[in-house]
């Protein structure tokens, strides 16, 4: 009887010991598969972070872009666009080395030196509409948006000046893309299916209501957006504009839009919600949509988009 009792014991104590074992080697795996999951994980693109001083002189033609503060930029990883008076110029990788006197980077105090006149034959003036882009070839985001223009812009409609991002797969989106209406740049956005908020397309306008003369405690009564925009093939539905509204709410209102298979123009009246001057200084939206059941790899595209307040 006492044999009996000694090995149910044994047993016991085996058990104990095979449960600790387990359980060790179960926690061994799971650090081990986050550890791996970690390592793999590209994250998302890091856009560099640099400040750059901009003027231009219409005596000589020339446009002057300083490295000012920030990071270094890789030549080879960046593009300078410039758009004169509507008109869009690249001034490429190449281009950029050259004038750096074949350097590799971009570095604090280093000026580039762009004559528009030698380059695309064109004479500016103080009149004239000067914005530059640096683009982040990698990624295609605008790594800074500078203007230029030394008289009053002809137009009252501004386009994004902060921000402008694609969230879903695949997608593209600068201000570059935004600028112009009908021409050969428009942004990318792959709309998901089944409908997600947090996949959308933002352009954050960034403008300071002094532009159209508003002060802080000024009405504002007219606040009218216009986008031009298609959906290719048929391919999306439930086409949404998120319009936000910082003051008093916190809160997007949802506006529709119709579908279009080829580019155009749509306008909307938001005064109804966005009617002082910390709601323009705050102004943004969002472009969501669903894909059709079964269909992939389908997009819907902006070509312009601006606002217009008085």
């Amino acid at each position: 009887m006492s044999g009996d009792k000694k090995l149910i014991k044994n047993r016991s104590a085996v058990s104990e010991v095979m449960g600790e074992v387990l359980l060790t080697t179960i926690a061994v795996l799971l650090v081990s598969s986050i550890a791996i999951f970690i390592s793999t994980y590209d994250g998302a693109t890091d856009i560099p972070h640099t400040q750059v001083k901009e003027w231009m002189d219409e005596d000589t033609d020339t446009i002057y872009l300083e490295h000012s503060g920030g990071e270094f930029l890789e030549t080879d990883a960046l593009e300078i666009a410039a758009s004169i008076n509507g008109e869009r110029y690249v001034y490429s990788s190449d281009d950029i080395y050259t004038n750096l006197g074949n350097s590799s980077s971009w570095q604090l105090g280093d000026t580039i030196e762009i004559d528009t006149s030698s380059e695309w034959g064109i004479d500016i003036t103080d009149e004239d509409e000067v914005k530059v882009f640096l683009i982040d070839k990698t990624s295609r985001q605008v790594i800074q948006y500078l203007t230029l223009s030394l008289g009053e812009t002809s137009s009252d409609w501004v386009t994004p000046q902060g921000t402008v991002t694609d969230t879903s797969i695949g997608g593209s989106a600068t201000p570059f893309d935004v600028y112009q209406s009908d021409d050969m740049y428009s942004t990318t956005y792959h709309p998901p299916n089944p409908y997600s908020t947090s996949i959308y397309e933002e352009f954050n306008f960034g403008v300071h209501p002094s532009l159209w003369g508003i002060g802080p405690e000024d009405n504002v009564t007219n606040v009218t957006l216009n986008i031009v925009y298609r959906v290719n093939d048929n391919s999306c539905k439930d086409l949404i504009l998120r319009v936000w509204d910082q003051d008093p709410s916190s809160k997007w209102h949802d506006e529709s839009l119709l579908e279009h298979n080829s580019f155009t123009s749509e306008s909307m009246d938001l005064s109804a919600y966005i009617n002082c001057s910390e709601d323009v200084a705050n102004f943004k939206v969002r472009l969501l949509a669903t894909a059709n059941t079964n269909v992939t790899e389908k997009s819907l595209n902006v070509d312009y988009i601006a606002l217009y307040v008085s």
